[in-house]
C-alpha cells in the first residue's frame, strides 16, 4: 500500500512539473521558463526569446495612429493596386519590404541559437506573407538567411541558408506558393542588423528575412 502510494505521488509530481514546464501565461506560443517578456499583448508576433522586436514597435504606432490603416491590406502603405506596386518596386529592385515601397508588414521570422525548426511564435508571420501575395501576385520573394556571429562562417553559411529553405519548403508545401517564385540564399553572419554583443542583438540576427521584388 505504502509503495503504490509513493508511485501516485511522484507520478502527481511529474504531472504537475510538466504542466508547469509548459505554462504560457501570456499565450504568445513561448512557455514561460524560456520567456523573457511574459506579458507580452495577446496576438502579438515575438521572437524566439518571447519578446517584441523593440525595432518594429515604432513602425505599429504610427500605423495604429493613422487614420487610413486598414490590416486588411497588410502593409500596401504605397497603394492596393498591385500593378502600380509592381512597377514602383521594378524601380528598387530587391529592396526590402521594411522600407517605404511595402511598409514593414513583412516582419523576418526568427530562430532559436543553432536551428532552423520554424517556431510556432513565428506563424503568423507566414500567414501574412501568405496573404500579402495573394493581393499582390506580380511580385516575387527572395528569402534571405542570417545567422549570429557564433560559430564558424562555414557553420553559419549552412545554417543560413537552411533556416531560408526551411521555410521556402513552408510556404510551398503548407500556404501553396509556386516554388518558381521564391529564391533562397544563405547571408551566414554577415549583415547584422543589431550587436552580437548582446543576447537580445544575436536574437534579432537569427532570422529570414523576406525580399520582395517585381517580377
Amino acid at each position: 500500500m505504502t509503495f503504490v502510494r509513493t508511485v501516485t505521488l511522484i507520478l502527481i509530481g511529474c504531472f504537475i512539473c510538466t504542466a508547469h514546464a509548459w505554462v504560457d501565461t501570456d499565450f504568445d506560443g513561448v512557455p514561460d521558463k524560456k520567456d523573457a517578456c511574459n506579458d507580452t499583448p495577446i496576438n502579438s508576433i515575438v521572437m524566439a526569446n518571447g519578446c517584441i522586436d523593440t525595432e518594429l514597435l515604432v513602425v505599429d504606432e504610427d500605423a495604429e495612429d493613422d487614420a487610413e490603416f486598414d490590416e486588411a491590406e497588410l502593409g500596401a502603405t504605397v497603394t492596393n493596386n498591385s500593378a502600380l506596386i509592381a512597377e514602383q518596386c521594378r524601380q528598387q529592385r530587391d529592396v526590402s519590404v521594411a522600407v517605404d515601397c511595402f511598409g514593414s508588414i513583412l516582419l523576418p521570422v526568427y530562430f532559436d541559437f543553432d536551428k532552423s525548426i520554424v517556431l510556432l511564435t513565428q506563424r503568423p508571420t507566414l500567414v501574412r506573407v501568405q496573404q500579402y501575395i495573394e493581393q499582390h501576385p506580380q511580385v516575387a520573394i527572395r528569402l534571405e538567411g542570417h545567422t549570429d556571429n557564433i560559430g564558424s562562417d562555414a557553420v553559419n553559411q549552412a545554417l543560413s541558408l537552411k533556416r531560408a529553405a526551411t521555410i521556402k519548403n513552408l510556404l510551398v508545401n503548407e500556404y501553396q506558393f509556386q516554388p518558381t517564385s521564391i529564391e533562397i540564399v544563405g547571408m551566414s553572419n554577415k549583415n547584422p542588423v543589431a550587436d552580437n554583443a548582446t543576447i537580445e542583438g544575436r536574437q534579432r540576427n537569427r532570422r529570414v528575412e523576406f525580399i520582395i521584388s517585381a517580377e
